[in-house]
């Protein structure tokens, strides 16, 4: 989902959290981490980053992962200053993106969203990008508590809809997550940019 459909900007959530601990940045030289808690590779879902993997399969709460960050902020700040600062990476579905969901979903298409996820983003994502509720099922990795590459978010996705891998086309942002899903037999596409989004209109 995000990288996908939802575009994201990383660096935005790391000057903000940056600003929060007192490291000076800018949006053009964002760290790359903040502290072992928030790195930019762990926001992108490349699990270096344990609160937040462990936060992507519901193992902390909320109010635990909003604490574990707000003990390494400067004094003031706000616990809504650090869930600003976490939303700050999500940028939203653009229009093309919309409108081609909405174009496979009048066809007839089914999706399937299987999502490295958490429940602040669950939030921000059902309130900002309805459009998603339309898919046929969500699969969040906080409510299934696995995530991405584990095979048996695969397995657990294919069993549960029926669905026939080879007849599938399986699309994610991050390579070892495609990787993890061609032994199931997916037509997998990286996206590295939104020329996936082509290769889907050409199909349909």
């Amino acid at each position: 989902m995000g990288g996908v459909l939802i575009d994201l900007d990383v660096k935005r959530s790391l000057a903000a959290f940056a600003a929060l601990v007192n490291r000076p940045c800018t949006m053009d030289n964002a760290p790359t981490s903040v502290s072992e808690l928030v790195t930019a590779d762990g926001l992108l879902g490349g699990h270096t980053s344990q609160l937040i993997d462990r936060y992507q399969i519901g193992a902390v709460t909320t109010d635990q992962f909003v604490s574990a960050i707000l003990a390494q902020c400067k004094p003031g700040t706000t616990r809504q200053q650090i869930i600003d600062a976490w939303f700050a990476m999500l940028l939203g579905i653009r229009d093309e993106k919309k409108a081609l969901l909405r174009q496979l979903i009048e066809q007839g298409t089914n999706i399937y969203v299987l999502s490295n996820i958490n429940d602040l983003h669950v939030e921000w994502t059902m309130t900002h990008c309805p459009e998603l509720k339309q898919a046929n099922r969500l699969f969040f990795s906080n409510e299934i508590g696995i995530s991405k590459p584990d095979p048996r978010c695969y397995e657990l996705v294919i069993n549960e809809t029926g669905i026939k891998p080879e007849e599938t086309i399986y699309i994610d942002d991050l390579l070892p997550n495609i990787e993890a899903g061609r032994p199931f037999g997916f037509q997998c596409l990286h996206a590295v940019d939104d020329s996936w989004m082509e290769t889907i209109k050409q199909r349909a």
